[in-house]
């Protein structure tokens, strides 16, 4: 059943960063009617979202102040937002929370009302148990501290800034099948997945976009909290390859449910009233093998 609250009303929609994901929502805006000003680091990347109809310009965030010539762009000049670029942590960068601050200071200096930040669940590593938003953050890791530190500074816009905490991306070209290719060795067998559809990741930047007036942090995640075994092994099966070897790390069943993390996503589809359409990720295992 479609959510008939991700119907659009806005106008107009920025999207700083148009990657896997900003890509997706671009689609999904401008086939509703709405205008997209989409920015990207490389011109290489013009072609493909001028194809899908938006209007695209060229931003390179650095961790200095921003260009003079950023604040002239059409991008900050709409009354929403989006801001999905990667932290970059895991290539060993640092300033993740640096190019949030200056994409503050140019919606600031623009038209933007509402500014919407793409984060990462990752953002609760070292916590165990049932968690939501209201969960006491352990920033003892640096990639933590970076995450945080780039919520912080989308927290200090003047207008009204959401933080939507995304569980690991899968979907079109996602297939988590395909992440074992080549013998890949994985580790923590036990540990609980926590995923969520580009397609429902889509649905709730829409339902969020819909809904101005407002400042909140959510998290999105589907209901599929299977051990990492478990859907690793039914992945491998469904594009047909050898089941994956797994670092055996000594932990049983009864920490599986009580000693791992589970993403308590219910905060926001009660506020958007929002059905996902990928609640079941191992059933979509089944129905999409590639």
């Amino acid at each position: 059943m479609k959510n008939i609250n991700t119907k659009v009303n806005a106008h107009s929609v920025g999207i700083v960063g148009c990657g896997w994901l900003g890509k997706a929502l671009t689609q999904s805006l401008i086939q509703q009617g709405v205008s997209v000003i989409a920015s990207t680091q490389h011109k290489d990347n013009f072609p493909q979202l001028l194809q899908l109809g938006a209007q695209v310009e060229c931003l390179s965030l650095s961790d200095t102040k921003p260009h003079e010539r950023d604040f002239k762009l059409a991008l900050f000049q709409q009354s929403c937002l989006v801001v999905a670029i990667p932290p970059g942590i895991r290539k060993g960068k640092k300033d993740y929370p640096e190019k949030i601050k200056n994409l503050v200071q140019l919606a600031e200096a623009g038209q933007v009302e509402q500014l919407i930040m793409i984060s990462s669940t990752a953002v609760y590593d070292g916590l165990k148990g049932n968690v939501d938003e209201s969960a006491e953050l352990d920033l003892s890791a640096e990639k933590t501290q970076l995450i945080h530190q780039a919520e912080q500074e989308a927290q200090t816009f003047s207008g009204d800034t959401i933080i939507l905490r995304l569980s690991g991306l899968v979907g079109p070209d996602r297939h988590p099948g395909k992440f074992l290719k080549g013998g890949r060795l994985l580790s923590d067998p036990n540990a609980t997945t926590n995923l969520i559809h580009q397609t429902d990741a889509v649905g709730l930047l829409l339902g969020l976009i819909n809904k101005p007036t407002h400042s909140a942090i959510y998290n999105g995640s589907s209901n599929t909290h299977v051990s990492k075994k478990q859907y690793y092994e039914k992945a491998a099966n469904a594009i047909e390859l050898p089941v994956p070897e797994f670092k055996e790390d000594g932990s049983s069943t009864f920490e599986v449910v009580n000693g791992n993390k589970k993403i308590n996503g219910n905060k926001i589809r009660e506020f958007l009233g929002y059905t996902f359409e990928y609640d079941d990720l191992l059933s979509w295992l089944d129905s999409r093998p590639s």
